[in-house]
């Protein structure tokens, strides 16, 4: 499968180690056992975002790392495992920020506290996308026409996403309530098989991360039709932003952290962050993640605590305005 060759293959769902580099060596005060928890289906962004951090934490943080896929609620299970896990920092939560400050809000049953979760660093930020696969006619060019194509075809109104209450979701239930169409949300446990139910043409359309759409861009079966953001993405310059189409409110880049249990002391995050931004600081490491559609952030745990809290109150505007209700 195209997937497993461009992001290296992990493996099954379920925790995979991510094997030491020969040159590695652990330091004394290294974890013995690291668990990065996710919380999503293997195949998709997070998991390759991961996949491109691990190696910066393996030796100096832990002498073993692990990669562990926790799908459910869309991140919110996965948050919530971490929130109660030890805070001695061997287990760390990877995750799309609108997993803990959107997908609460909209979520029915318990949620979760921004401050159960003690922020660490914003690995990266990278833009969603609208985009649309064989089953949608090849002269469908624009998101005007999509947007034309569905109202003459309901039955075919279904977008896919990784899940309910993620930005991806969010974003084409906005979309579809401010051009007033009726878009069917179709939710996946993960980006990757909704990816790869759009390139058969079992799914119409798809909101997703442009990491999950540039791995499977050269098969030329997908057509990417808008993308968040306030300027165009320089990994796709010919793709307009969805505000210069008339729809200003869906601008929200998605971003990917790094967070510890609460109980984890402010040292410890501080010591992380600093390792983690040497090496997302580092050439090779920069490019790999420009494979995925995602721009490092150098970032501490006071920025992302402030950033966190900014990106709350951001989203539930778009959710006040676009009406969209608990699921």
């Amino acid at each position: 499968m195209l997937r497993r060759s461009f992001l290296g293959a992990v493996g099954a769902l379920g925790a995979t180690a991510v094997p030491a580099p020969a040159w590695s060596q652990a330091s004394a005060g290294a974890v013995s056992e690291l668990k990065l928890v996710y919380g999503f289906a293997t195949g998709g962004t997070v998991e390759a975002v991961l996949q491109r951090v691990a190696p910066g934490l393996q030796g100096e943080y832990a002498q073993n790392v692990r990669l562990d896929s926790r799908p459910g609620a869309a991140g919110l299970t996965a948050a919530r495992q971490v929130s109660s896990a030890p805070g001695d920092g061997s287990v760390l939560l990877t995750t799309p920020t609108s997993s803990i400050t959107l997908v609460p809000q909209i979520a029915r049953g318990e949620s979760l506290r921004l401050q159960d979760l003690k922020p660490v660093i914003t690995i990266g930020s990278a833009p969603l996308c609208f985009v649309v696969g064989p089953a949608v006619p090849a002269e469908v060019r624009t998101l005007r026409d999509y947007l034309r194509w569905v109202e003459l075809n309901p039955e075919l109104s279904g977008f896919g996403s990784p899940g309910v209450g993620t930005g991806s979701h969010l974003i084409g239930a906005a979309l579809g309530r401010l051009a007033q169409v009726d878009l069917r949300h179709v939710a996946y446990r993960g980006a990757g098989p909704a990816a790869e139910d759009l390139m058969s043409g079992q799914l119409p359309a798809m909101s997703m991360l442009l990491g999950n759409y540039l791995p499977r861009a050269a098969t030329g079966r997908l057509r990417m039709l808008a993308i968040t953001g306030a300027t165009r993405s320089r990994y796709v310059p010919e793709v307009p932003t969805y505000a210069e189409l008339g729809f200003g409110l869906l601008t929200e880049l998605e971003n990917y952290a790094m967070l510890m249990p609460a109980s984890a002391s402010m040292a410890q995050a501080e010591r992380l962050a600093d390792l983690l931004r040497r090496h997302l600081a580092r050439p090779e490491t920069v490019k790999s993640l420009a494979e995925i559609g995602v721009d490092p952030v150098l970032d501490t745990p006071e920025d992302l605590l402030a950033s966190l809290s900014r990106e709350f109150s951001m989203w539930r505007e778009v959710v006040e305005k676009a009406g969209l209700k608990r699921t």
